[in-house]
């Protein structure tokens, strides 16, 4: 009897902490998604395929430059780079002449899904050139053997802090970059009133460069983590991102902190949903984003503006 409380405990012990892993993922991933939309008003169908360049940007430097007892963040750097410069390649390539076209945000979200098919061949094209030549396993691979591993701690426990640190510190740099810095007032200015900033001087593209090249770094790293509990092929970002609008939406798109609130809402909702609602119910697994899809519909009846909107009014209060 005390064996099978014990099993049960740890069962719950091991699925809440899983729930709150997802729920940093998300958000991380929610956090790129939502400073894009902030900045050029885009709802990008190529936001997941950015964080799968930074999954794959780690693989690679830990299967090709540290080897197999390096640890994945010792990646993050190079991983932030690249992820980055690749998102500021799009935005100069494809949204910036659109945007100083005139595009409305219908043609920029189709223009951003004509960029998921590219950047989503030119990972399969990479991946499949890494394999042949180098003849290193690049699909169906998943990161976990690089996680750092606290002392005393196993694979979920170390996980549960590493994300948890992980959001805490993007959450924070992106405040201190927004609010305490002399360029955070530039973009500010530019995001609220972008005709006005061009007029006193302000170089607009330049600061949504910059922006773009945040949203990269920090998709990528959320890359990481994605690829340390779903497989990693090109449809690693792919196939996730309709929970990645979920999380942003039901945050609120235009701010940057509904993204964490968001993330909590999906990544909650689905675990949790999937082993205390579904599972009893003899639902298969497969259906457990119905729970998080569902919130978002009666949230949204309720807040438009997304949870971030219900926490601003109440604080003006």
């Amino acid at each position: 009897m005390e064996l099978a409380t014990s099993l049960a405990f740890q069962l719950d012990y091991g699925t809440i902490f899983r729930a709150i892993i997802f729920s940093n993922i998300y958000a991380l991933l929610a956090l790129g998604l939502n400073l894009t939309y902030i900045t050029t008003k885009i709802p990008s169908f190529a936001h997941g395929d950015l964080a799968t360049v930074g999954a794959y940007v780690g693989y690679f430097t830990m299967v090709m430059l540290l080897g197999s007892t390096g640890l994945i963040y010792f990646s993050l750097p190079l991983v932030f780079l690249i992820t980055g410069a690749v998102a500021v390649l799009v935005y100069i390539a494809v949204f910036k002449p659109l945007i100083r076209r005139g595009a409305n945000v219908v043609t920029l979200m189709i223009a951003s899904f004509g960029v998921h098919f590219v950047l989503f061949a030119s990972i399969a094209i990479v991946a499949d050139y890494v394999q042949n030549v180098y003849n290193i396993l690049t699909r169906n691979i998943l990161l976990t053997k690089w996680e750092f591993i606290w002392p005393g701690t196993d694979f979920l426990t170390s996980s549960l802090v590493n994300t948890t640190l992980a959001l805490v510190v993007v959450t924070s740099s992106l405040y201190i970059l927004l609010y305490r810095t002399k360029f955070g007032i530039v973009m500010r200015a530019s995001i609220d009133n972008l005709y006005l900033a061009k007029a006193v001087g302000i170089n607009v593209e330049n600061v949504f460069t910059v922006a773009w090249f945040l949203i990269g770094g920090v998709t990528g790293v959320a890359g990481i983590y994605m690829a340390m509990f779903f497989p990693l092929t090109e449809e690693l970002g792919w196939l996730r991102l309709a929970l990645i609008f979920v999380t942003s939406i039901v945050g609120g798109l235009s701010n940057i902190y509904g993204a964490v609130l968001g993330g909590y809402v999906v990544g909650l909702s689905s675990v949790l949903g999937a082993s205390y609602v579904l599972a009893p119910l003899g639902i298969p697994i497969e259906y457990q984003f119905i729970i998080p899809l569902a919130m978002v519909i009666i949230i949204l009846l309720f807040a438009p503006e997304g949870l971030a909107g219900i926490v601003a009014k109440i604080l003006r209060k």
